[in-house]
Formats: C-alpha cells, structure tokens, sequence
C-alpha cells in the first residue's frame, strides 16, 4: 500500500532571471522549505529540494543553469553545489564606497511619507557595513529630510535622546500636527502677498490700470485703499497716511530726505 500523499503548505512561484530578482526568489524558496519541513535532515540527499528549484525555473532559466554547472549536467550536482553556483552569478559584487555614496546622495523624494523614507534608508544601507548602522541611519533621515516644520524640530532636538524610530514618530506628529492647524484655520484668514511697488500698472478688476494718482504715495498703479505706505507718517507734517510728497501742508522751501523717493517740495 503506498503512502498517502501529503501536499506542500504554500507555493512557488516560476523563476525568470530576466525578469524576477534571485534574492527575493530565494528566500522565498528557503521559507517554502521551512514550511514543508525539507532540510539536511528529512532530505538528506538534497533530491527534493533539488526537484523544487529546478521545476521552478523557466526554460531560460534551466539553461542558465545548466550552463554555470557545466561540464556536469543539473543531476549529478547536489542541491547546495546549484544553490552556490547561482549566488555566485546572480550576486554582485560591491564597491563598498560605491554602495555608501549612494546612500549619502539620497534625499527624501516628493510624495514620500517618514515611514517610506526611513524603510527606503535601510534598504540602501544593508550593504553599507556600517560599524554604527543605527547611528548612519538616523543622520541621514534627519538630514535627508525635505525642508520644513518636521525636519526644524528634529535638529533641535537633542541626539542621544533620538532613534530613527522616534525620528520618524517625531516627524509624523509635526507632520499631523500641521495638517490639523491647516484644515482648521477660518476660510480666509491667511494673509495674502504684500502689494509690489514696481512702478508698474496694477490691474483693477476689470484688468485696467486706474487712472487716478494714490493719496497715501502719488503712484497711479493701485489705488489708495491699497496702499502699503497707509500707515507710515509724514515727514513733513508728523500725520500718518501719506508721504511727505503727498502732503497738502505748505512749507519753507529746503532739501528733503530721499530716502523714500519723495520730490523736493517747494513753499
């Protein structure tokens, strides 16, 4: 009587080397072994494990690896003996500065969260070899930061009492925190831009200059309700709301200050 067949807990998807990443594959293949409790022990000479792997590869990829273990074909080596034989190809090797210049030049992208920043730092720290990863870490997501409230808070923030963990809560809570103050703030309470003195025409409304001289500076290019200079005092009388140019009070005639642009006035 033959033994009940016992089916494998999860699945393997097919290998393309062209197209999927060897790493990725592989841990997944070594988790699928965990699962189904293949190992040294249960499959000693490595055949099942060696079936997986290899009904797993597309055509390209059988070649492939009938290629690495040539002059021998894929079914006089082991398992481990093909395992090594496409670390070694798929693997590369790295310039540890090379991969450590990449890290240093990242900086946090438009639209990228804290969290997806922080995660995108680690991945291109794994082949760093940091002696401080923890360290390295958490300088360059402060310093990668985009400009901002979030990034402000955490250079004041004193560094032994930080982690890239509480970093990154740090960040987000500024973050949120603004978020919040914007969405409440009352429809219209925000402070529009100062207006130019360029000397050029203002638009009205209906996108015409006005033709009347401002009674705060004399311009013609705004009117006088728009004035930046309304709350500035008259040099020549002492009164705010107009410039010394624009006063109606008679004087002795004499030099004036320049410094605003006035004309020299004249009793």
């Amino acid at each position: 009587m033959s033994a009940a067949f016992t089916p494998f807990i999860g699945s393997i998807n097919n290998f393309d080397y062209q197209q999927h990443d060897w790493v990725t594959f592989k841990s997944k293949l070594q988790q699928f072994f965990l699962a189904n409790d293949l190992n040294d022990v249960s499959d000693k000479a490595g055949l099942k494990r060696r079936a997986i792997l290899l009904s797993a590869f597309t055509d390209e990829s059988f070649k492939l690896a009938s290629n690495l273990v040539l002059p021998k074909s894929l079914e006089e080596i082991g398992f481990g003996d093909i395992f090594k034989s496409l670390d070694a190809h798929f693997t590369p090797k790295r310039c540890g500065f090379a991969v450590r210049s990449q890290f240093y030049a990242a900086t946090q992208q438009p639209g990228e969260s804290y969290a997806q920043w922080a995660v995108r730092l680690r991945g291109l720290a794994a082949h760093c070899s940091f002696k401080h990863l923890e360290d390295a870490l958490l300088d360059k997501f402060v310093m990668g930061m985009s400009a901002g409230p979030e990034r402000e808070k955490l250079f004041g923030m004193d560094i032994d009492d930080l982690s890239l963990a509480k970093a990154v809560d740090q960040a987000e809570s500024v973050r949120c925190a603004r978020t919040a103050a914007a969405a409440s703030a009352p429809a219209g309470s925000g402070c529009g831009p100062l207006f130019k003195m360029d000397g050029g025409p203002r638009p009205t409304t209906t996108g015409a200059a006005t033709s009347e001289k401002c009674a705060v500076c004399g311009r013609k290019n705004h009117k006088t309700s728009e004035c930046r200079f309304a709350n500035y005092k008259c040099k020549k009388c002492n009164n705010r709301g107009h410039l010394r140019k624009m006063c109606k009070k008679m004087n002795y005639v004499g030099l004036c200050d320049t410094s605003e642009g006035d004309d020299v006035l004249t009793e």
